[in-house]
């Protein structure tokens, strides 16, 4: 009998005992399953997070790019809007030259303008037009080929696209200027050499298309012709003009003081048409006291367009 107790003693203790270690696993499992439960979570959690910060950085780049779209579509109709600015530019001149015209303005305009380029003397003209923000009007011609007359070792093509992205106008003064050799021959020689030129003007300017010609020589040069040539200009969009003032550079000039008492003596009207040549130095080294001259006396410096009332149409 004492000895069956004490089996029962023993069986008891191994049940408490395993009873015991069934709890403590539990327990232990518990707290094991618990953390790595709070570990996946957290885990979750920050996978979740990332998740969504990059979510929101994809939102702000996406936003960024529909915000450059935007942009980019001010950009879409530039050059229309370039041009509608142009128009609206020249049709305030044109209203300022009616009423200076009519006499119900004491304004004065003086449109400045260069024959014969381009050559590399024309970036000195450049630089003095440019501190004074005066844009003006270049009479072109492939006269002197691809390269620089003054210059050789440049090519003065170039200077095309640097007469647009200085904001001045480009016009037609023919593509050969063989005024003894050929230019007035008949009609049709002078039109070919403004078809040229024009052909010309377009290739090394992506497309800027002229309206305004002048005759080399002035339009008295043509002689009989002239009628002839003004017709063939007509029908092709073109207006001439000639000159109202000059400093005489395109002749025998010798000196500052010449070429001053010429210009300044040749200044009589309200609306001016002024002469000179881009390759006269004797020109380049008085044009910023024309300029100071021209605005003290009161005149308002620009480009020509076709508009204008001193071009022939």
């Amino acid at each position: 009998m004492a000895r069956k107790n004490k089996n029962n003693k023993g069986l008891y203790l191994i049940t408490i005992f395993l009873l015991l270690l069934l709890t403590s696993t539990g327990i232990i499992s518990y707290f094991y399953f618990d953390k790595q439960l709070k570990t996946k979570k957290q885990e979750t959690t920050k996978s979740n997070n990332a998740y969504l910060e990059k979510e929101k950085e994809l939102k702000e780049k996406q936003k960024e790019l529909e915000e450059e779209k935007e942009k980019l579509k001010d950009f879409d109709n530039l050059e229309e809007k370039i041009d509608i600015l142009k128009k609206d530019y020249f049709k305030a001149i044109k209203e300022l030259e009616d009423s200076i015209l009519a006499s119900k303005s004491d304004k004065k305009i003086a449109y400045l303008t260069f024959d014969d380029g381009p050559y590399y003397n024309t970036y000195k003209v450049f630089d003095i037009l440019e501190k004074y923000n005066v844009k003006a009007t270049f009479f072109t011609t492939n006269i002197n080929g691809d390269n620089c007359y003054d210059k050789k070792s440049e090519n003065c093509l170039v200077m095309y696209k640097e007469y647009l992205k200085r904001g001045h106008t480009i016009a037609n003064h023919t593509y050969t200027h063989a005024i003894f050799r050929g230019l007035y021959k008949s009609v049709d020689s002078f039109m070919d050499a403004v078809v040229k030129q024009e052909n010309h003007i377009k290739e090394q300017t992506d497309g800027y298309v002229t309206n305004i010609i002048r005759f080399p020589g002035g339009s008295k040069t043509a002689g009989k012709l002239k009628d002839g040539i003004v017709e063939k200009l007509r029908e092709r969009g073109y207006g001439w003009v000639d000159w109202s003032a000059e400093d005489g550079d395109g002749g025998n000039l010798k000196s500052k003081e010449q070429a001053w008492n010429t210009l300044t003596s040749s200044i009589n009207d309200k609306i001016e048409v002024i002469l000179f040549h881009d390759y006269n130095n004797i020109t380049t080294s008085i044009l910023p006291e024309v300029i100071e001259y021209l605005q003290n006396k009161g005149y308002i410096l620009l480009p020509l367009f076709y508009e204008s009332n001193t071009i022939n149409k």
